[in-house]
């Protein structure tokens, strides 16, 4: 019989998000997952019937390690290789002269910034093809909007690209110039149809860019991640085998779950591998959007924008592709993440997701609307009677919150923006995300967002809207875990489930909830390994 060393876990109150056990004093740990819980003594006592180690966690709190329900850590490994253009630079002249003094240094054949936020920085426009031109004429520079729905290009990459003023395709657009000509903003698919031409990087730096990726996370305390929407920058095949490769080869320090596009759904769908995997790597169901950014003018809303009184957006497909979409997908049993962020969107998925579960009802495949800024009351209590669960992007009240309140939604749809107080209300779980890259990772910040609402300008948006410490911490743990289909092995420390763990300097529930987001993260355990240190 082969006896499994031990590992047990004190030094830390244990916060186990259980009925059966709230706190602990000591965790019991034993191939990756946790054999029991309890008191310090009862604990040794029981370990020391074998071989084990006891390892002192020097004070703090032990968590569940945290679980993100939507970014893109794929493209984030990308992006750390690329330039940054972010709104810290103030002014398109700053962005220029970082991308020129990148182009003099880097060799390779294309130029990728990403970042850019045409709201945040003085000059209050968008890169042009001619801005992007004075960086580099005969190489292609390609620039991704901070919101990763836009995107703009110089005229070489317009070139490689084929895109002209006669360019046309569905949910996307080529804008043109006052002489009819491409002026270099890339709207929606056709941004997305750019970065899936931009030149792929090997397996073996693939696989060194995923790591780099995840050690993000971990630092962070994830010790599970959801890759929104693999695919989307194209053919997937050198990604989905760098994943598995270091799944294989024990070197995937968190634990992932890939949502697909709707091309490499299809081939998995031909295999019938979906919901396919170990316990590092599982393929999961169908991402896919179904508008766009409202700080990019491309999501689809109800009534009109602020500041454009006749302009709600639009849909990216028509109402009967996404309720088709959703339908067969729900009837196959292959969960679907949907992107919504307008409330006209919201309300077409939901249509379709209605639709879906009068055919089969069934809630297990747990369907999410991923974002849902501006659902409505009734939108929750219709997406709890399907069994959907909304993640929410909740920093977008601090960062963007003034500009939605001043230039986007005005003051009455800013305060109701990612409702996490009505599904508290409501009883139904939901998630919360900050969709990295577009920011950088964090549980924390994001907690700390959704309980304060307080913009970056000192403004409290929607107090009724605000939760507790608590709800938002299961946010990130035991309802996040409902998202990947985890809820009996992750989000709680129970016995039985992953040896999961992030270890904080305070008790979350405790602190002042001003001073969430500078909670430190001070180590991340995943399958008991330690995988960050502070």
């Amino acid at each position: 019989m082969l006896v499994r060393k031990k590992t047990v876990f004190v030094g830390a109150t244990v916060v186990t998000l259980s009925d059966a056990l709230p706190a602990a004093e000591a965790v019991c740990v034993s191939d990756g997952r946790i054999d029991c819980v309890g008191g310090r003594e009862e604990i040794l006592r029981y370990a020391q019937q074998g071989e084990h180690e006891v390892v002192d966690l020097g004070g703090g709190f032990l968590y569940p390690g945290f679980i993100d329900t939507h970014s893109h850590l794929s493209t984030l490994s990308e992006r750390l290789e690329q330039v940054d253009c972010g709104p810290q630079h103030g002014s398109v002249a700053a962005v220029l002269k970082r991308l020129a003094a990148e182009t003099r240094k880097d060799d390779r054949e294309w130029i990728v910034g990403y970042g850019y936020d045409d709201s945040a920085i003085s000059d209050k426009r968008h890169l042009t093809r001619q801005d992007l031109d004075s960086v580099a004429s005969d190489r292609p520079v390609l620039v991704v909007h901070i919101s990763a729905h836009l995107a703009y290009a110089n005229s070489a990459a317009l070139d490689r690209f084929g895109y002209t003023a006669d360019t046309k395709m569905q949910g996307g657009e080529v804008a043109l110039d006052e002489d009819g000509q491409p002026n270099g903003v890339l709207y929606e698919n056709a941004a997305f149809d750019a970065f899936a031409r931009i030149p792929k990087p090997s397996l073996d730096e693939t696989c060194a860019r995923l790591t780099r990726a995840v050690s993000e996370y971990n630092r962070q305390g994830f010790t599970t991640f959801q890759d929104g929407g693999v695919g989307y920058e194209g053919d997937a095949t050198i990604l989905m085998n760098a994943y598995m490769r270091l799944a294989r080869e024990g070197r995937l320090n968190a634990r992932a779950y890939l949502q697909m596009t709707s091309n490499e759904m299809e081939r998995l769908i031909e295999r019938g591998l979906w919901g396919f995997g170990g316990d590092y790597l599982r393929l999961g169901g169908l991402k896919y959007f179904t508008d766009g950014s409202i700080q990019g003018f491309t999501a689809a809303l109800r009534e009109a924008y602020h500041t454009r009184p006749d302009f709600r957006g639009a849909l990216l497909m028509d109402e009967k592709e996404i309720e088709e979409t959703i339908v067969r997908h729900h009837c196959l049993g292959i969960q679907v993440a949907v992107h919504t962020n307008g409330d006209a969107a919201s309300e077409a998925v939901i249509r379709a997701f209605e639709k879906a579960f009068a055919l089969s009802p069934r809630k297990d495949l747990r369907h999410m609307l991923i974002h849902a800024q501006l659902v409505s009351d009734e939108h929750l209590q219709r997406m709890k009677a399907c069994g959907v669960i909304p993640t929410f992007f909740s920093r977008h009240i601090e960062v963007w919150g003034d500009r939605h309140k001043a230039i986007y939604l005005g003051p009455e749809r800013a305060a109701r923006m990612d409702p996490a107080g009505s599904a508290v209300r409501l009883g139904m779980p939901f998630a919360l995300h900050v969709d990295t890259p577009v920011l950088p990772v964090t549980a924390l910040g994001s907690m700390h967002a959704a309980v304060n609402r307080v913009s970056d300008g000192g403004e409290l948006l929607g107090p009724d809207q605000r939760i507790s410490a608590r709800d938002a911490l299961l946010a990130y743990t035991a309802n996040a875990a409902l998202c990947c289909g985890g809820e009996h092995d992750r989000g709680r420390i129970e016995p039985g489930s992953y040896a999961d763990f992030a270890l904080l300097d305070a008790d979350l529930e405790a602190v002042d909830p001003a001073s969430l987001r500078d909670v430190r993260v001070l180590r991340t355990i995943c399958g008991g390994r330690t995988v960050y240190q502070a």
